[in-house]
């Protein structure tokens, strides 16, 4: 379990503030109201067995509900940029699109991956194999509405773990990219916080809930924090890594209650050794 629980990430914040310059639109789209608004789209992840996780997004577009499948798409950025996913755990996020759109409820955004995503295994960098990422992009329904003047935010928790196969032999593998995403909006979701002490020992954490789990690593300070998680009651599961778990044991927090739109706070965990 240890390895195998990520969180199923391209949790998504509903919002996308373009930090690929990008402003042209593919179809103008009819919106249901007046004026402009923003939508900016964040990229979390969770901890995943590779060194690197470099995944490459071409493009992010946001498509307005009152058109059909084919119209209606506006290009939020068309700059592509690669980005290291697990960089981007505990809190930490990267903004991939931001950008001005007509005010109106909009139901999808479509993410497009490039080809030249890899990884590193033992210090050999693989590229990574996209069935139809680059040429259909990821579509992943979202529930936006985008008013005049008002920024929209929108997360995406792209799980690392879980969107990379290996397949062929062992030692010819191949590595193919078949992205798991999850949109997070901080409405309908909540935190888990805490700390893990000593602070010298780093560890995986997750939050697990029907067989399905959200995961994250520990900071410097022993600190993490598990974004998305739904209106529910987890087990947390805090996992010693490395030669630490040699002394130190797991430690399982049951009955954790997340409230929408808030955090649940877990204050200091201290691990007991074996």
């Amino acid at each position: 379990m240890k390895k195998r629980m990520l969180i199923i990430s391209l949790g998504i914040l509903m919002g996308i503030s373009i930090v690929f310059y990008s402003c042209s639109n593919t179809n103008n789209p009819v919106a249901t109201t007046g004026g402009t608004g923003i939508m900016k789209i964040s990229m979390i992840d969770g901890p995943a067995n590779f060194t690197e996780v470099n995944i490459t997004v071409d493009s992010v577009q946001a498509h307005i509900s009152t058109a059909n499948d084919n119209s209606g798409w506006t290009t939020l950025n068309n700059v592509p940029s690669t980005y290291n996913l697990l960089t981007l755990t505990n809190g930490q996020s990267t903004v991939i699109a931001e950008d001005s759109l007509p005010a109106g409820k909009y139901s999808q955004i479509r993410i497009y991956v490039g080809d030249t995503s890899s990884v590193m295994v033992n210090g050999q960098k693989e590229f990574l194999t996209t069935p139809s990422g680059s040429q259909s992009g990821i579509k992943l329904n979202v529930d936006a509405t985008i008013q005049a003047g008002i920024t929209y935010e929108l997360t995406v928790d792209f799980d690392a773990a879980k969107s990379i196969v290996t397949t062929g032999s062992p030692t010819s593998p191949k590595y193919i990219l078949k992205p798991v995403i999850k949109v997070v909006t901080t409405a309908t979701t909540g935190i888990i916080s805490g700390v893990v002490l000593p602070d010298t020992v780093s560890a995986d954490v997750w939050a697990v809930l029907n067989g399905d789990s959200t995961s994250t690593s520990t900071g410097a300070s022993g600190a993490f924090k598990l974004f998305g998680q739904s209106q529910d009651t987890f087990k947390v599961h805090i996992i010693p890594l490395g030669p630490n778990d040699a002394f130190f044991k797991d430690t399982t927090i049951s009955n954790v209650v997340v409230t929408a739109g808030s955090t649940t706070d877990l204050g200091t965990i201290n691990l007991t050794e074996k």
